[in-house]
């Protein structure tokens, strides 16, 4: 059996984040995560599963955050979320004092104030008292979990990259850095394999849980990892998008991409491997808020807004509107990394419709992911380009056809791709267990007994959109200093 446990998803609707924007503070009670397992766990022996029938335990969970617990796997204070950027300070410290260069010979990867290591220096510097108290500092929600069900403090090499202070080379932390800055290595939880058993469930965990005592849990894998095994990612030059509130799009890789530009390098679930992943701030957000503002004006219900507002997109005569939307409403990331930037659209005359922008922010977010997938991909011309999309955003049809025609390539679309990601998490039970052969077998199996959609671009509109793209990419220099004046 195996949990999901993103921030993103499952969290982000069932447990409270208590955020304190104002300082840039995003928090919240781990205790929570364990407990939301638990009624789920219930749930399941109630509704006939046995425990004995469990044969392990796998999990997933959203990564970069900070979880200071005590010997007893207690939290000692509100983990610090991945999205927190109370670090800023610390980590232009770090690249001051140890070296862009050297940051990237050895994390391949860049360092800002949401990473883990600069958010532990500044735990120790404001909260000495509560460092002290920290017997380990966890990485991921799932890493927490774990904590409570086995007693073990471990992560798996996919969350550790999110750090900051993780060797991905030889995935192990970098001893020397903490030890510089006051940390104490010995506080970093043990990075193993993302399939290797974390530990049993004990005696207490069993109690509180229902899970059978004794029962393996791995060690798991960081939300993105598990996206990429349920994406089917596992050999070079295959692709994937995501687009849940935020997205991303990432592909396996036996090397390391330029991060540069803000993408991301993550250790994959076995060594010698890597995801290159460019992340977008604003995805399904940007679409919940064009339902919300260009929706029927009825009073707001969820299920009958997204249905209302796809029905006027697919009314939309796409290729004549000349309005651009620059999805920035919460900041971005990649490559435009500017938390100050801000949605704007572009092109509004008398004679635009409100299905003209709503259609206009669809296609601002899949410019977007046009951007960052250049940064990712490396299209052989003979072969073309083909990309798997999975998310919340897939469900949509009108936006699956607007994303093949803004990127002009084909889309695959599997079924319910909102769930490959725990299906991702279940794959490494299954290669534990002997189930399927290795991960690369693993990939190929599931992509094979998949139902898929496919998205064809519009070669009418290929034109257009070319257009409208070179026109996109002018926005953000052009009103940068507009943004800096905020």
């Amino acid at each position: 059996m195996c949990w999901r446990t993103s921030a993103r998803r499952f969290f982000r609707e069932n447990v409270p984040v208590v955020p304190d924007y104002a300082d840039g503070f995003v928090e919240q009670n781990p205790e929570v995560w364990y407990e939301a397992v638990v009624r789920i766990a219930r749930e399941w022996f109630r509704s006939g599963i046995k425990p004995q029938h469990i044969a392990l335990l796998s999990f997933s969970g959203q990564m970069q955050d900070c979880i200071p617990v005590d010997s007893g796997g207690k939290p000692v204070r509100p983990a610090i979320l991945y999205s927190d950027g109370r670090g800023a300070r610390q980590a232009e410290r770090l690249r001051q004092e140890l070296g862009d260069e050297t940051i990237i010979r050895y994390t391949e990867n860049h360092m800002d104030g949401t990473l883990t290591f600069p958010k532990l220096i500044w735990l120790l510097e404001h909260e000495r008292e509560r460092y002290d108290e920290t017997r380990a500092f966890l990485i991921s929600s799932k890493d927490y979990v774990i904590a409570r069900l086995t007693g073990a403090f471990v992560t798996d090499p996919t969350s550790a990259a999110t750090t900051g202070c993780m060797n991905i080379r030889t995935r192990t932390w970098m001893g020397e850095w903490l030890e510089r800055y006051g940390l104490d290595p010995a506080k970093m939880p043990a990075i193993i394999g993302s399939g290797e058993p974390a530990g049993t469930v004990h005696a207490e965990a069993a109690a509180s849980s229902g899970f059978a005592a004794g029962t393996p849990v791995l060690c798991g894998i960081g939300d993105a990892g598990s996206a990429t095994l349920g994406a089917g990612v596992y050999r070079e030059g295959e692709i994937y998008a995501y687009i849940g509130t935020t997205g991303w799009v990432a592909a396996a890789s036996d090397g390391f991409m330029d991060v540069r530009s803000g993408a991301f390098n993550l250790a994959y679930v076995e060594p010698g491997r890597q995801i290159a992943i460019a992340p977008l701030t604003n995805a399904g957000s940007a679409h919940k808020w064009a339902a919300e503002v260009f929706g029927s004006g009825k009073p707001w219900s969820a299920s009958v807004a997204f249905k209302e507002f796809e029905q006027a997109v697919e009314k939309a005569e796409r290729g004549t509107s000349g309005v651009l939307f620059l999805p920035y409403l919460n900041g971005e990331r990649c490559p435009v990394q500017d938390l100050n930037a801000t949605g704007c659209f572009i092109g509004l005359t008398e004679a635009t419709t409100r299905e003209q922008m709503g259609t206009a922010v669809l296609e601002g977010v899949a410019m977007a992911v046009r951007q960052v997938l250049e940064l990712i991909a490396k299209p052989e011309p003979e072969r073309g380009l083909r990309v798997t999309l999975i998310g919340g955003g897939a469900k949509s049809k009108a936006w699956c056809r607007i994303i093949a025609d803004v990127l002009q390539c084909e889309l695959v679309v599997p079924e319910d791709s909102q769930f490959l990601p725990s299906i991702g998490a279940a794959m490494l039970g299954f290669s534990r267990l002997g189930w399927g052969g290795d991960y690369a077998s693993l990939c190929e199996k599931v992509k094979a007994g998949r139902k898929f959609e496919r998205f064809v671009p519009n070669p009418e509109l290929a034109a257009f959109y070319n257009r409208q793209y070179e026109k996109f990419k002018r926005l953000y220099p052009a009103l940068a200093p507009v943004f800096a004046m905020a």
